[in-house]
Formats: structure tokens, C-alpha cells, sequence
């Protein structure tokens, strides 16, 4: 713009003018304050402005007159452009009455179907839990029909409880109240099962029927007890083999024994002859005596081999039972829950409890403790009575009883009297 102003305004100072923001009001008041001050005179500021206004419509009238083919032709750009922007405006007003019934043919049908899919997965979810609740109520009124019956009906009413079990553990049906009042009934259901399971598998064993026995444990493994149940049992028959072991060599009770044998005069003894200063036998009652404790480890013989063929029963039966869905035996999931063999856990167990109590016994009583020592050929006949008894219901032939785990464990349990036989028979073969 100063290029074009002519030499004649070119000291009128247009940069006040030409600010953002620009006060009329605000210049004219800082004229009028100026002239009052005396800088300034106001006549000569609108002489200034009136001439700077005329030089300026001269300028412009110029920039017209030069450029006049230029702003005609621009003129028209801009009416063609008027026309081009009418027609993108109307393009884009049916593009938008477009999208807006496109929108109302799309939107309806798209939400009326989310409504319709989730009526119909509300449905679907109702009809499985219908179906879930059907099959809960049959199979429980199922099961209210096969507890009175035999072995046959307990084996099928544990497939079924364990069949409710699977169910109400696949499927949330708590909250429904015919369901929690048969879920309430079922634990006394568990319970009526369990115990006649208990006494089959008591009455089985005791009378070796195989057949009980295994109806027993294919209850107890279709409610998912079997390795809890052949754990309890096995150590069950150990404590009470335990048990006999102690009561057999008590010397308490052997006592006891003797005197209730009653008065014999011809071995000079009464009441069994017990010396009171120490509770051993006098020495005309340790034959009463010694017959009284080999009655007893016969006996406790007969125990422990009553324990054992019922150990060997379990282990048959456990091999023969299998899992009618993958063909596992019973004896291989049991194995593996209790991570090793039990029948030589069985045996191991015996064989310590029996070490144990035999030194145990010999060191509170001299009498017993010579007495095995004495006695070691008659306790090792016993030893070889007992396991020529067992190797009927074992995997083990007679003959091959002496290279058996078990015997070498059962025999470890009495070597201590072994060694004191042996040293006192080279003693007495020494002095002859």
C-alpha cells in the first residue's frame, strides 16, 4: 500500500489505521486530547483526514479502472462458483435424505433382530435350565427308586447320584427351590449309600466274596471315593494287625492270662507264679507261660494272615474292575493316588509294627526276650507256616516265597533274634 500512495500523502500516517482492532472512538479522543494538551490542532487533523479520505477514493477509483476486465472476469468466477456451491448444497442435502432413509430401512430391521437374538438366547438358556431341571428331578426320583433294592440296585444308584453330582456341578441351579429341597435329601441319600457300601465291602472281605467286594468298590468309585475308601481300609487292617501285634505281646496281659489259668500243684505255682518284684514268671511258671505266648503268636499268626488274604482279595478284585469308559483298573487309579503298591505298602507297614513290638517286648520283659531267643526255630515254622498259607491268595508260588519282597521284610522284622539263636547255638556248640 505505501508503494501506491502518491508523494503528496505519503507523511500521512496510515499505520494507526490499519491496526487489529481499530477504536474510532479512541482516535478521536486522542486527537481531542493532544489539541487540548496543545500538540495538536483538530481543524488541521480533519483537514489531514478529509484529504487522506479523497486520496484514498482516487486510489481505489484507479485500482478499479486498471484492473476492470480483471474484477469482471473474477465476478463471474464467483457466480459460477455460486452455481457449483448450489449444487454440491443440493447433492448434499439428498445424499443426507438418502443416508436418513437408508438409516431408517437398516437401523429398524438391524435392532428388531438384536431383539429377537436376545429373546431367543434368553429362551434357549431357559429351555436348558428346564431341561437340566427335568433331568435332575428324574434322576433323583430314580434314585429314591434304587435305594431299597440289592447290591445291583446300590451300584446303580451310586451312577446316578454320581450322575446328579456331575449335573448340579456342570449346571448353576441353585436358587431353584425344587431343586435345593432334593439337593438338601441327596446328602442323606450319599450317606445311606456309603454305609451300605461300607458293610458289603466288610462283608465281602470277611466272607472273600469277590463279587461283593467288587460291587463295593465300583460304588465308592462312581462317587469318586475309591482311592480315599482302599486308603482308609488298607491302613485300617494295618492298625488293627498293629493292635493285635501289642495285645499278643503284652506282658500285662500275658500275665494276666496266667493267673486266671488258675493253681497247678504240680508245677508248684499259684495264679501263674508271678514273681511281684519284677512281673516275670517264677521259674515253675515259664513253662505255663511259654505256652500261653506261643498260643498267642499262633493266633496272632492266624490275625495277620486273615489281614493279609483280605489285602490280596482288595488287590484282585481293584485289577479285574475297570473304568467302563477309558478301561483303566481300578488298582491303577488307586496306585497312583496313593503313589506306590499297596499291597507292598501293606506289607512293609506289618513288617515294622511287628519289628517294632518284638523289640519293644524284649526290651520290658526278659522273659519274652529269651523266650524268642529260645524259641527262634518255632517262630521261624510260624513265620513259614503263615506265608505257605498266604502264597495260596498271592501272586507268589511257595517255592519263590524266599525271594519275595515280603518275605525279605517279614524276616528282617525277627533277625535280631535270629542272630542271638545263632550265637547262642555256636556258644553251646563251643562248650561241648
Amino acid at each position: 500500500m505505501a508503494a501506491t500512495i502518491p508523494t503528496l500523502d505519503s507523511y500521512t500516517d496510515y499505520d494507526s489505521f490499519l491496526v487489529d482492532h481499530f477504536d474510532p472512538n479512541a482516535h478521536a479522543n486522542s486527537i481531542i486530547h493532544q489539541s487540548a494538551k496543545g500538540d495538536l490542532d483538530i481543524a488541521t487533523s480533519l483537514s489531514s483526514l478529509s484529504f487522506s479520505i479523497d486520496s484514498l477514493n482516487k486510489q481505489l477509483h484507479n485500482q478499479v479502472t486498471t484492473h476492470y476486465n480483471d474484477l469482471l472476469s473474477q465476478a463471474a468466477g464467483i457466480r459460477e462458483l455460486e452455481t457449483v456451491l448450489e449444487t454440491v448444497k443440493f447433492g448434499l442435502k439428498t445424499l443426507s435424505n438418502s443416508m436418513e432413509r437408508l438409516s431408517l430401512k437398516i437401523k429398524t430391521p438391524s435392532e428388531q433382530i438384536q431383539t429377537y437374538t436376545m429373546q431367543l438366547e434368553r429362551l434357549q438358556a431357559a429351555s436348558e435350565m428346564l431341561r437340566r431341571v427335568l433331568r435332575f428331578l428324574y434322576l433323583s426320583k430314580r434314585l429314591e427308586m434304587q435305594m431299597p433294592g440289592g447290591e445291583l440296585e446300590l451300584t446303580q444308584a451310586a451312577l446316578t447320584l454320581s450322575e446328579v453330582d456331575t449335573l448340579l456341578q456342570e449346571s448353576d441351579l441353585e436358587g431353584i427351590h425344587v431343586v435345593d429341597q432334593e439337593v438338601q435329601s441327596l446328602e442323606s441319600v450319599r450317606g445311606r449309600i456309603i454305609d451300605s457300601a461300607d458293610r458289603m465291602l466288610q462283608d465281602g472281605m470277611n466272607s472273600q466274596n469277590q463279587a461283593q467286594v467288587g460291587s463295593a468298590l465300583q460304588v465308592f468309585y462312581s462317587l469318586k471315593r475309591l482311592d480315599l475308601k482302599i486308603v482308609a481300609m488298607t491302613s485300617y487292617l494295618s492298625n488293627k494287625l498293629h493292635s493285635q501285634i501289642k495285645l499278643a505281646l503284652d506282658i500285662q496281659s500275658l500275665q494276666k492270662e496266667a493267673k486266671e489259668s488258675g493253681t497247678n500243684s504240680t508245677t508248684g505255682f499259684v495264679g501263674g507264679g508271678v514273681r511281684r518284684n519284677n512281673g516275670e514268671p517264677s521259674v515253675g511258671a515259664a513253662a505255663l507261660w511259654t505256652s500261653i505266648l506261643w498260643k498267642r503268636m499262633e493266633r496272632l499268626m492266624d490275625d495277620m494272615y486273615t489281614g493279609c488274604i483280605k489285602i490280596y482279595l482288595l488287590e484282585r478284585v481293584l485289577a479285574r474292575k475297570r473304568d467302563p469308559l477309558t478301561q483303566v483298573s481300578f488298582l491303577d487309579v488307586v496306585s497312583t493316588s496313593m503313589d506306590g503298591n499297596m499291597v507292598h505298602r501293606f506289607w512293609q507297614s506289618l513288617s515294622v509294627h511287628l519289628e517294632q513290638e518284638l523289640k519293644a517286648s524284649a526290651r520290658s520283659s526278659q522273659f519274652l526276650h529269651q523266650a524268642f531267643i529260645d524259641g527262634f526255630p518255632r517262630l521261624l515254622n510260624l513265620l513259614h507256616e503263615f506265608f505257605s498259607r498266604v502264597s495260596v491268595h498271592s501272586a507268589t508260588a511257595t517255592s519263590e516265597d524266599v525271594q519275595s519282597p515280603e518275605i525279605v521284610l517279614m524276616f528282617r522284622s525277627i533277625s535280631s533274634f535270629e542272630s542271638a539263636y545263632k550265637a547262642k547255638t555256636a556258644q553251646r556248640n563251643s562248650h561241648r
